[in-house]
């Protein structure tokens, strides 16, 4: 009878007076790079001299805690084994040396055309990211390229976790 009794009992008098819930929850791989170009990068006067010229910015975004490295390469001098990026056409064997800053620091290409490492971070970025401007300086001054031909050179940011 004492075993009817209990089981007609109500469930809620066996019922704790405490409970949890366990939140757990995680933040996905953030490491992702934004390039954009300026107007100018397609519009070179390549018989000028031109300093510092703005050409694109560059938002780097990371949350890993270790950091991120972004290396930057350029075709032509990955092409011509050369520490030097140049613009060249391919109609004409003319070409334009130029130098490039990354965050207003000159960017220095190892020998052999190997992409360059412009920044080197040991922790997050910002939610909004770190924001580098990309500019070029040459002296076309002094050179005298074929006429209508298109000198080019591709750059190439990558960004890598640590």
């Amino acid at each position: 009878m004492l075993c009817l009794l209990l089981a007609t009992v109500s469930p809620a008098l066996f019922a704790a007076n405490t409970g949890t819930i366990t939140l757990t929850g995680s933040e996905p791989v953030i490491l992702q790079i934004t390039v954009t170009s300026a107007p100018a990068a397609s519009v070179l006067a390549l018989n000028t001299l031109v300093t510092n010229l703005v050409v694109g910015t560059v938002t780097e975004l990371s949350n890993k805690r270790a950091g991120y490295t972004v290396t930057l390469g350029s075709a032509n001098a990955l092409a011509g084994a050369s520490a030097t990026p140049t613009l060249i056409s391919p109609q004409t064997t003319d070409f334009l040396a130029y130098t490039i800053q990354y965050g207003g620091v000159a960017v220095v290409f190892p020998a052999g055309g190997a992409p360059a490492v412009v920044s080197s971070v040991s922790a997050k970025t910002s939610a909004t990211g770190t924001v580098n401007s990309v500019t070029i300086s040459f002296d076309g001054t002094s050179k005298f390229l074929n006429e209508s031909a298109a000198y080019t050179d591709t750059l190439t940011f990558t960004i890598i976790s640590k």
